[in-house]
């Protein structure tokens, strides 16, 4: 039975195609993960990232939320090469994070444990995976596509750490529609956030971070999209 959900245009040309013809086996596993995958990730990826996975013969597991990270991956940890991400992400942040974790793939195929976890090889090779997504004429809105061109210029450990990334996947998560975080704020608004009983202030941007200060004058440095709730009584600015 063939995928419902296929990418058209460039991704499936000659440059980019993974296999000649699949067989009977083949076709049911790329089902499978397509009536998986399906769920995660743009719809316009789906067929290409099941295909990725028989290829490349990935594990990958879908798993609850880690506060730490948003996915990794382990090299012939006795079940095969392991790819898990966290299920609670957008479908655009789920596929760039599939594409990192692949690229540790790739990356340890080519160079075995030669090379900086995300080291020069690795960005070459994250770069180079993207680019059957990235040449898709539809598959992410311009301004999104703008911004991951800007990240992949120097990748970082996690694209958790690129504010301006993340600032434009908020826009097409709809389950952070009504959220607010650090980042909206002005300076000067006191906020509280989960996990720390304080109130803070809000005092200047850094990079990735936001210095902050308690009311007793204690600082703090906070990620600029971390999910923050107003308080009321904004009088003490």
């Amino acid at each position: 039975m063939a995928c419902s959900f296929y990418l058209q245009s460039t991704i499936l040309n000659e440059k980019y195609k993974l296999f000649t013809q699949l067989n009977p086996e083949q076709l049911k596993q790329k089902q499978a993960f397509c009536n998986v995958l399906v769920r995660y990730v743009p719809h316009l990826a789906v067929e290409y990232c099941a295909e990725l996975v028989i290829f490349h013969k990935i594990n990958l597991l879908v798993e609850k939320e880690r506060k730490t990270k948003y996915g990794d991956y382990s090299p012939h940890n006795g079940k095969g090469n392991r790819i898990s991400i966290n299920y609670n992400l957008s479908k655009f942040d789920f596929l760039i994070t599939f594409i990192h974790e692949l690229a540790h793939h790739t990356t340890f195929v080519k160079y075995g444990n030669r090379h900086d976890p995300h080291g020069e090889e690795w960005k070459n090779e994250f770069q180079r995976n993207m680019i059957p997504f990235f040449e898709h004429e539809t598959l992410f809105p311009s301004d999104l596509k703008a911004a991951i061109a800007r990240h992949m210029r120097n990748p970082k450990y996690t694209h958790s750490a690129d504010v301006k990334l993340l600032q434009v996947l908020k826009k097409y998560d709809e389950r952070k529609a009504n959220i607010t975080v650090l980042a909206d704020l002005p300076n000067g608004t006191l906020f509280k956030m989960k996990g720390f009983d304080d109130v803070l202030k809000k005092i200047e941007k850094l990079r990735t971070y936001i210095l902050c200060e308690t009311l007793s004058n204690k600082k703090y440095r906070v990620h600029a999209m971390v999910e923050v709730t107003l308080v009321e009584n904004q009088t003490n600015k």
